[in-house]
């Protein structure tokens, strides 16, 4: 099976495993629905020889992008356990030696339990863990580089953070999380996000 598509149903077979698990509590009340926007920073925690091959020992290499991620989520178990599926842009890295170059892109979707540690009626710790559909495109030209490819994985990420609540409708996050990547480009990513939280139905 191509390796895409596996990757793709691997997904699809936890988010339908984790929205079973989930629906089964609380039929007392209607789940609670949200969704948000997250904007920040990814930091590629790569190598030179990791973009342009294992010959590769010295050059100069650019792990900093801008990243955002996409989510949408539900509340279960009172507001202190809920369930969220995204789509995550990592950026770019980017290495030279000489006239050799490398790009790394990496993006995914994503599905993670998340918790909430509240210290006030407004304001909480989120401790989250989950899995992600990797997808990396490292693209090289120059002598002696490793080939262009492209991977997709699916790997475990995890993350924590604040989240401060406004009102019954709105809130915002601050979030720190790492990806683990698949067998090209940049091995580990690093993402700190600040978001938007909106509730449906409240």
């Amino acid at each position: 099976m191509n390796s895409k598509f596996k990757t793709i149903i691997d997904y699809f077979r936890i988010v339908f495993v984790a929205t079973t698990i989930m629906a089964i509590p609380s039929v007392s009340h209607a789940m609670e629905w949200y969704g948000g926007l997250s904007l920040g920073q990814a930091r590629h925690e790569a190598t030179v020889g990791d973009l342009l091959g294992p010959s590769f020992t010295t050059g100069s290499i650019d792990g900093n992008d801008g990243a955002f991620k996409l989510f949408a989520g539900m509340v279960l178990w009172d507001k202190y356990v809920g369930a969220e599926f995204g789509y995550v842009d990592l950026g770019e890295a980017l290495a030279r030696s000489g006239s050799s170059r490398a790009s790394s892109i990496a993006k995914g979707y994503t599905a993670s339990i998340v918790g909430l540690i509240p210290f006030t009626d407004r304001l909480g710790m989120m401790v989250r863990i989950g899995v992600a559909g990797t997808k990396a495109t490292l693209t090289t030209s120059g002598p002696g580089v490793s080939p262009s490819s492209h991977t997709n994985d699916l790997k475990i990420f995890g993350g924590t953070g604040v989240q401060y609540d406004f009102s019954k409708k709105m809130g915002v996050r601050l979030e720190v999380e790492r990806y683990n990547m698949g067998s090209i480009g940049s091995p580990y990513i690093n993402m700190i996000s600040g978001g938007i939280v909106y509730r449906f139905g409240k």
